[in-house]
Parts: structure tokens; sequence; C-alpha cells
């Protein structure tokens, strides 16, 4: 007897907790990914020494911790902080991004926009940083935009601030403004 009401409890339980909402059955559909954390609507705050170094924005994030690696994805928006931790030197957008923890390099790809504090900007495809010596970098096509010309050419470095850079290839410049 307590065998069959064990069954009936089991069968009816199973049956109950089915839904005919497509929606909330879909989430189950994807394979588990151990390691994986998934995030939404991320918002951090970087500090080192008590001090802001940059504050990230991006719609959504997968920590995968076997491979000590962050993507970010769905935009990310940053903010890059003085030494002080009290105001911004430059600001980064894109439509996603990366932080490879082991190597210590961020990546920012898709429409990367750049400025900074002078009134720089700076375009291109996939732009990367190494956390250590804050040495920004790509070997892709860029532009930068200043108030006085605009630079065309392939790869970059720069400071991580943006206030000194060099366009390894130059391509080509268009001056406007003052003629003299």
């Amino acid at each position: 007897m307590r065998v069959w009401f064990c069954f009936y409890g089991l069968v009816l339980g199973l049956v109950g907790g089915c839904t005919p909402d497509r929606e909330k059955a879909e989430r189950f559909r994807n394979p588990l990914e151990v390691g994986v954390d998934r995030m939404e609507g991320v918002d951090w705050w970087f500090y080192s020494q008590g001090k802001v170094k940059a504050h990230a924005v991006a719609g959504r994030a997968a920590w995968h911790r076997n491979q000590d690696r962050l993507d970010l994805y769905d935009g990310l928006r940053v903010a890059f902080y003085d030494a002080a931790g009290t105001r911004i030197l430059s600001r980064l957008t894109a439509e996603g991004g990366r932080r490879d923890a082991k190597n210590g390099i961020l990546e920012a790809r898709g429409r990367v926009v750049a400025n900074n504090t002078a009134g720089d900007t700076l375009f291109t495809e996939r732009l990367f940083m190494e956390e250590a010596t804050g040495r920004v970098y790509t070997t892709g096509p860029v532009r930068i935009r200043t108030p006085r010309e605009l630079l065309m050419g392939e790869g970059l470095e720069a400071n991580r601030d943006l206030s000194q850079y060099r366009i390894l290839k130059l391509k080509g410049s268009v001056r406007w403004g003052d003629r003299s």
C-alpha cells in the first residue's frame, strides 16, 4: 500500500509540475555549463589600494572559472579614473569585451569608441590593454578625431588614459579649422 501511495505521489508531482508555458520551460533546454557563471545588468567598480581605477557596465557577462576569463556582451561602457580615483580620464564604449585574468589582458571589441580629456576620439574594431603596464594597443584599422584633424591608419600604441598615442602606420590625415 505504501509503495502504491509513493508511486501515485511521484506521478502526480511530475504531471502537476509540467507546464504548457514555453517560456518557463525554455530555460531548461540549454545544456548545463559547469564552471560558467552568467550575469545580467552587470555594474563593476574596480579599486586598487582603496582608490577607484575604473567603472564598467555591461548588459550581460559570463565568468568562465576554469579558464579564468570574463566575457562581456550586449554593450560595454568603461570609465577610467586618475591615480587619486576622483576624475575620469578616458571613456570607452564597445559592443562587448573580454578580460583574460591569466594573462592580464583586457579586450574591447565591436565598434570601439574611446575618448580622452583632450577631446580626442578613437574609433576601431578591437582594442587591447595590458593590466600591469596600462599599455593600450591594436593592430587593426584606427581613426582618431581630434579638435583639429582626423588621423587614419593601421595599428596603435597608447597609454592607459589615451593622452599619448602613436599610430603605427599613418595612412592619412585631414586638417580643419585654422589654415595658417
